[in-house]
């Protein structure tokens, strides 16, 4: 869903962060990391729209990766600009590339694609605005290996806005309790779910994700992850993320919810799939988070589309980006 972040606004990213891609001291990396290999231990998914404008910093970020055992699947889902064009040119180049275009539009089904291509051991979501520090896929994988119980590994993050950083993520913070204490602490970190772009071991991954669409289903995803096991964090900032205001994300219900009721609780298909679904554990802790999620977004629903509502319920109508 959304992105809030905390501290850290005004500082700068990294200098090639607002540039397209990164310095050529680090793409050329790709040289020799591109070799072929038999057993690729990590499969990154890159589900794509419209990326024309940052796809080649994204993928020059990538590709330039200290740790190169990798399959790199992208699905373009009908992009209208160069996504696909330029996709197709660093896959004739390397053999780690794999482009698939979609000849309808899937949405949200474009993510679980390209987790159901994954075949290898570890998995991780790569967007198509974002960058990662050379090091991140071998950071993640390192914590991984030490940590068995672990089946998430994730960095801290930065949002960046034209190369200044204007928030860091909440949403990447350890989730090492029990499962009841987990889920509630993810479910109370706000709007940030940072940690999804994280290293994922891919079983877990891909019985985690959720079956159909829905507005959310990003959180019910990182809500099954942690029915099977914990999540780490490096404690250093290795990834960079496009920022997207958050009042942007409710927009989304429109499309998403078929009925006036889910429009009106964006967040109840959400719900009902963590409980009825994943079958979470209903501790009170957890109960207490699932009822103010529903009502946040309500309010934000209420705000975004009927002002004039949420103004009678005390409610400050949304303001426009």
């Amino acid at each position: 869903m959304g992105v809030i972040g905390n501290g850290l606004s005004g500082s700068t990213a990294p200098k090639w962060a607002a540039t397209e891609s990164i310095p050529h001291s680090m793409a050329k990396r790709t040289a020799s990391d591109a070799l072929p290999t038999r057993d690729p231990r990590l499969t990154i998914g890159m589900p794509l729209y419209n990326n024309g404008r940052t796809i080649s910093r994204a993928l020059d970020s990538l590709l330039a990766q200290s740790f190169g055992n990798f399959r790199l699947v992208i699905s373009d889902d009908g992009s209208t600009d160069s996504t696909c064009d330029i996709c197709d040119t660093y896959a004739a180049r390397d053999s780690r590339v794999t482009v698939f275009r979609q000849p309808v539009n899937l949405n949200y089904g474009n993510f679980r694609y390209v987790l159901e291509q994954a075949e290898t051991p570890l998995f991780m979501f790569a967007a198509g605005d974002d960058y990662w520090h050379v090091d991140y896929v071998a950071r993640m994988i390192d914590m991984l290996d030490r940590r068995a119980l672990a089946v998430c590994a994730v960095s801290q993050v930065e949002f960046v806005k034209d190369g200044i950083v204007v928030a860091r993520a909440r949403g990447t913070r350890p989730l090492e309790g029990d499962i009841p204490t987990n889920v509630a602490r993810f479910l109370a970190a706000g709007d940030d779910n940072s940690r999804m772009y994280g290293v994922f071991r891919t079983p877990a991954a891909q019985r985690a994700f959720p079956r159909r669409d829905f507005f959310g289903y990003d959180w019910a995803f990182t809500v099954g992850t942690l029915l099977e096991g914990t999540h780490v964090e490096v404690p250093e900032v290795l990834m960079w993320r496009d920022y997207t205001e958050p009042a942007r994300y409710i927009h989304y219900v429109q499309r998403d919810a078929g009925r006036a009721l889910g429009r009106l609780f964006p967040t109840l298909s959400l719900t009902a799939d963590m409980l009825f679904r994943l079958r979470i554990p209903v501790t009170y802790a957890v109960a207490r988070q699932l009822l103010r999620l529903n009502l946040t977004f309500s309010k934000q629903y209420l705000r975004a589309f009927h002002p004039s509502i949420a103004k009678l319920l005390g409610e400050s109508p949304q303001r426009p980006e």
